[in-house]
């Protein structure tokens, strides 16, 4: 599905990955982990066009899209959920899921936010509520609902537990799992190393901008280096 190939990409004068190569298959959830400045979230920023590729190419099903503007990515299928979650605090739980489907999924859109609201009941008890006002947990699930409302073939992830106490961690990667199991494809970038790599098909080690390990995540998860650099083993 998500084909990357020498990928280098930055920011200004400074590059932030080199000869970045990996794949996500349909079905599968792949982990992208590394310590905090590796290149992972200008890796999904990458992939989604809101930075350009200097080189190499990203291949999104039989289209290359390393050229694409984000909004042509979003209504291919290609949504990207940003570490803080960019919400519209000022708008409502129903507004903010509405607006996710503008670009792609506005036909489908009532039943969408139906299957929305029965993954995460409390947007649905809350659908009424400022977007602002709801709990750090409650706004990661409203960004990954707003996504889910285009009805995405691959849903990126970036640090979806960031901040979140442990409980909702919880709730956050099985709702990861459901999403994989109801027929999307997922990209999950994340520092919570042990409970991503558990739940993995795939995992990648970004380190200063390069991959230096890949292979399944229970493999990962065994890794000694992994297990010393990431997991406090």
């Amino acid at each position: 599905m998500l084909q990357i190939n020498g990928l280098y990409a930055g920011y200004g004068d400074v590059v932030i990955l080199r000869d970045v190569s990996l794949s996500v298959d349909a079905g599968q959830i792949v982990a992208l982990i590394g310590a905090n400045g590796a290149g992972k979230t200008t890796t999904l920023r990458a992939i989604s066009g809101l930075i350009l590729a200097r080189n190499g190419t990203i291949h999104f099903g039989d289209e290359e899209i390393q050229d694409w503007p984000s909004h042509r990515t979003v209504a291919a299928g290609l949504v990207h959920v940003p570490e803080g979650r960019r919400l519209f605090g000022q708008m409502t739980v129903r507004e903010n899921l509405e607006l996710g489907s503008i670009r792609r999924g506005r036909r489908r859109r009532q039943r969408t936010m139906d299957e929305v609201f029965e993954l995460f009941p409390r947007l649905a008890e809350r659908h009424a509520q400022l977007a602002g006002t709801l709990s750090g947990g409650e706004q990661q699930m409203l960004a990954i609902g707003r996504a889910l409302m285009t009805r995405p073939r691959l849903l990126m992830l970036d640090e979806p537990s960031l901040g979140l106490a442990p409980l909702i961690v919880a709730d956050i990667f099985r709702i990861v799992q459901q999403v994989r199991d109801a027929g999307a494809t997922v990209l999950i970038v994340e520092q919570n190393a042990a409970q991503t790599l558990a739940m993995a098909d795939r995992a990648y080690v970004l380190e200063n901008g390069e991959i230096v390990l890949q292979g399944s995540g229970e493999a990962l998860l065994k890794n000694a280096q992994v297990r010393n650099a990431y997991l406090g083993m």
